[in-house]
């Protein structure tokens, strides 16, 4: 993704702006990490019984992921009051995001245009290696 597409090469925004808006994508992570908990959880009554105790191992990770993106959430969102009012270019470390839809939606949440790749059936955060 080229920096120069967000809609605004010199894009500007406060910090309390850039924790709140990573605040929330954080929770969204958060909240897909739970999903995946309850599908791994599904999954277990598939898995041979002698598997079960390495598969539950895998199922505390993913729920140590989950809680762990939710208190830096909470974290993140609660910094992002207490900041003084201070401006930051983050073009380009929106330049840095891989994941297209990522970034378009922190670029629209920070003021800049948006590109469209949260609309339509290629949407989402879809990247592979």
């Amino acid at each position: 993704m080229d920096g120069a597409d967000l809609g605004d090469s010199a894009l500007k925004a406060t910090i309390a702006n850039m924790l709140e808006v990573l605040g929330w994508e954080i929770e969204l992570a958060a909240a897909r990490s739970i999903y995946l908990d309850s599908i791994v959880g599904r999954m277990m009554t598939l898995i041979p019984d002698d598997r079960k105790a390495e598969f539950m191992e895998g199922m505390h990770t993913v729920d140590l992921l989950s809680q762990q993106l939710t208190g830096l959430s909470a974290f993140t969102q609660r910094m992002s009051g207490d900041v003084p009012d201070v401006n930051a270019y983050v073009h380009t470390a929106l330049d840095r995001i891989s994941l297209g839809a990522l970034a378009d939606r922190m670029s629209v949440a920070l003021g800049g245009l948006e590109k469209g790749l949260n609309d339509g059936e290629g949407a989402g955060d879809l990247d592979l290696f």
